[in-house]
């Protein structure tokens, strides 16, 4: 595994003959898109967005990607070809693909700490820390609201998007299977 921030450095990787298929993971908002447009534009090759396949808004995300355009488009594709989305590895095991190379962005700080690694890194078991990541946004929006002087509502729901890419991680370990990890710094 190759850590860099430098997407030159990842450009000369990726130069390598016979690469076919090249994927881009992490959370969402890390980054991912941004990546593999530059990427793109140096490699001259196309990339392909999972978002681009997806109804949006609707909670979660690797249940509601449209697998047969997104195969159609892969299908069409001249090679080698950029991959990128959230839970990637779960969509293409949906698909039968595998990737030759796997690049993982990771957000991090200034002083070079990634940002999502205590929901990303999980080694407990997973439910448990689900509910308490769940006890620690209901006592937020109870505080909040009681700060605010609002009434606390019965029912905080935990987003399901982040529950599944929080629970993703947890079962795929992409960070730890990337054969790059890009650290973005916010």
């Amino acid at each position: 595994m190759r850590d860099t921030s430098n997407i030159s450095e990842i450009v000369k990787i990726l130069r390598i003959p016979g690469l076919r298929l090249i994927g881009i993971d992490g959370m969402d908002g890390s980054g991912k898109s941004t990546l593999a447009s530059s990427l793109s534009k140096e490699l001259g090759c196309p990339y392909v967005n999972i978002d681009d396949h997806i109804d949006k808004n609707l909670g979660q995300y690797v249940i509601h990607v449209h697998y047969d355009g997104l195969q159609r488009q892969l299908d069409e594709a001249k090679w080698p070809v950029i991959i990128e989305g959230a839970c990637l590895l779960a969509v293409l095991e949906r698909l039968q693909l595998s990737l030759d190379t796997l690049i993982y962005v990771q957000r991090v700080s200034d002083y070079g700490s990634w940002r999502d690694k205590d929901d990303y890194e999980v080694n407990e078991d997973i439910d448990d820390f689900m509910n308490k990541k769940k006890e620690g946004l209901q006592k937020f929006v109870w505080a909040e609201a009681c700060i605010e002087g609002k009434d606390v509502p019965d029912d905080v729901k935990f987003p399901e998007l982040v529950e599944e890419i929080i629970r993703y991680h947890y079962t795929y370990r992409p960070h730890e299977k990337a054969d790059i990890i890009y650290k973005r710094i916010d």
